[in-house]
């Protein structure tokens, strides 16, 4: 079964605590979105306004970053459920890969939407985990990049059992897609969070019933592989 995983990309920790917890009832993994404003043009919370709100939920730390050994250690040691690098970004990508692997974390690398799969050859065998971009890094709400969904292909190629996730507009039309190319996890954060078109008489509800959308779009997807 297809997961869906709701993604905060908050600029102030108030933003952020009221996305978190409009969501928290209803999932039990989030993404959190941490951009440097160099690596992507956006400043977003930090590692601190993460740490400062608690919350049963196992988080994905997503980091899009250009230094990520200033990042990696902080994040480490709030015990996420998983962390995703930026492939473009790791300048060792083994060291780091060993790095994670010492303190027991799991991560997956992700890839931006101008990034080959073969950038992942020699390292698809020690990660479980990928990320695909469909979108630009930095910002929410931008239209889907559909070459994606031939990068789920190939990956699923060079490792049939790897976990692929999809990032970056995702809506009912492009998760359906996803999932039938191969596509494990998806990512949505605007579609959740900022949807105009979803009824409900309250924000939270709003998001409880975007959620739920998403979750039955791909309900009955078999992908292409298994057919």
């Amino acid at each position: 079964m297809v997961e869906i995983l709701p993604a905060i990309l908050a600029r102030t920790i108030g933003e952020y605590h009221q996305k978190l917890k409009a969501i928290e009832p209803l999932t039990d993994w989030v993404q959190i979105d941490i951009v440097d404003n160099v690596y992507a043009r956006n400043q977003t919370i930090d590692v601190k306004d993460v740490a400062s709100i608690r919350t049963s939920l196992k988080m994905e730390i997503q980091l899009m970053v250009e230094e990520i050994e200033d990042f990696i250690d902080p994040f480490i040691k709030l015990k996420p459920g998983r962390i995703i690098v930026p492939v473009e970004s790791a300048r060792e990508p083994i060291e780091l890969v060993q790095h994670l692997q010492q303190h027991g974390v799991p991560f997956g690398f992700s890839l931006e939407p101008k990034t080959p799969v073969e950038r992942m050859q020699h390292l698809v065998d020690k990660v479980d985990h990928v990320l695909l971009l469909a979108v630009h890094p930095g910002f929410s709400g931008q239209h889907f990049a559909h070459n994606v969904l031939q990068k789920i292909r190939d990956l699923k190629v060079m490792r049939p059992d790897l976990i692929i996730e999809v990032d970056g507009g995702i809506e009912l039309g492009t998760a359906r897609k996803c999932a039938e190319a191969g596509a494990n996890i998806l990512v949505a954060g605007s579609w959740i969070f900022q949807n105009d078109t979803i009824d409900g008489a309250t924000y939270n509800e709003k998001v409880r019933n975007a959620l739920e959308a998403l979750k039955e779009a791909v309900a009955d997807v078999i992908p292409e592989q298994n057919i």
